[in-house]
């Protein structure tokens, strides 16, 4: 018979941390997409004229699905050169998710899309941050 594999308590808890960000990724998801189901995680009880207002509420959920997706992608704390871009970088795409979404569904800001292109530009400077502290300069 096969033998199980020796995981070590440190594996078993990054497996945990994983399901947890699976969890709350789809709980985030499904925040961003349905607000008013979410009332106070979103705090959005009643339906808002405003549209602004409508597209954060969903941004909200989006912190929620970066959170998840930290959970899932940041394996190791350390190096902290890493990890605290990472995990900044998986927070703001949640919140870019949301962000988008709300503009397709709730209509479109001039206000949100500046802050679209405030996130995107920030996540693409941590992105080229990861990239050349990765050694990947070629």
């Amino acid at each position: 018979m096969g033998q199980k594999p020796n995981m070590q308590s440190g594996q078993r808890a990054m497996n945990g941390f994983r399901i947890a960000g699976l969890i709350l990724a789809i709980v985030g998801t499904a925040a961003a997409v349905f607000p008013n189901w979410f009332g106070p995680l979103t705090s959005s009880t009643l339906p808002t004229s405003d549209v602004y207002e409508a597209i954060e509420r969903r941004v909200r959920g989006g912190m929620v699905l970066g959170v998840g997706l930290t959970f899932i992608a940041v394996v190791s704390l350390r190096p902290w050169s890493t990890s605290i871009p990472s995990a900044i970088f998986y927070l703001m795409t949640g919140a870019l998710a949301a962000r988008l979404i709300g503009l397709v569904l709730d209509g479109v800001v001039a206000k949100q899309w500046l802050l679209v292109a405030v996130e995107a530009i920030v996540m693409a400077l941590i992105a080229i941050w990861l990239w050349y502290s990765n050694g990947s300069r070629g």
